[in-house]
This record gives C-alpha cells, structure tokens and sequence, in this order.
C-alpha cells in the first residue's frame, strides 16, 4: 500500500477517533451537568463521593478536549502536507507510529530523546 493510502487511512480514523470523543463528550457533560444540578446530601460521605464523581467527569472531559485538540492539528498538518514529517529531523515518521498514535509529531527516535531531555536527561528515571 502506497504512504498516500496508508495517510489516508489515518485521516479517516482521525475522523473517526473525533466523532466518537464528541459524542461521548456531549454524555460526559451531561453527567457532568446532572451531578452538579443535583441535590447535595448533607452527609458527609455522600459529598465525598459527589465530589469524587466531579472531579472524575471533569478530568475526562479535560483529557477528551486536549485529544480533539491533538487530532485538529493532525488533521491541519495533513491539510498542509507536512503530517509523518518529525519537526525535529525532517524525516518521515514511521507508518507504524503513525497507526498507532495518529498525531505524532515526532519519529520514535527523536521522541524518545525529547522525553529524555524533558525528564532531565538520559540519566533520569524512565516513566512507566
């Protein structure tokens, strides 16, 4: 398959990927709203659990916000023609990276030296 088919393929599970984190965004907000709109238990533990269900449900709508975001500029750098290209080496970014995360902008190899250098350098402790 062609580097063009195979982009194009990530377009549409961009597209995809988009869709469905609105829709369940629109779920999450909701339940969001509905939380909030509800009417607070004096007790103690009940608060807590209120409380831990907001913070829970905001959380994810602030994950599932920076992912739309992470899928807009793919889909721009598409647009623009530079999407698979690493912005630190210029070169092609792997078919493989790219299937597995859509908006990637970095090789694995630059990516995994940008790590490095943002958690101190190449003899900081690892992430998980």
């Amino acid at each position: 398959m062609s580097r063009a088919k195979d982009l194009l393929r990530v377009r549409e599970i961009l597209q995809r990927r988009r869709r469905e984190i609105l829709t369940t965004s629109d779920g999450t907000h909701r339940e969001l709203t509905a939380l909030k709109e509800q009417e607070r238990d004096p007790e103690y533990e009940e608060n807590a659990q209120s409380e831990l269900a907001d913070y829970t449900l905001s959380s994810l709508m602030e994950a599932q916000r920076r992912e739309i975001m992470l899928i807009d500029a793919a889909l721009r750098r598409m647009d623009m023609g530079v999407f698979g290209e690493c912005v630190d080496c210029g070169q092609e970014i792997s078919m493989e990276r790219l299937e597995a995360l859509p908006f990637a902008i970095r090789c694995e190899e630059d990516a995994t030296s940008h790590e490095q250098d943002m958690r101190g350098g190449p003899y900081a402790t690892p992430s998980l």
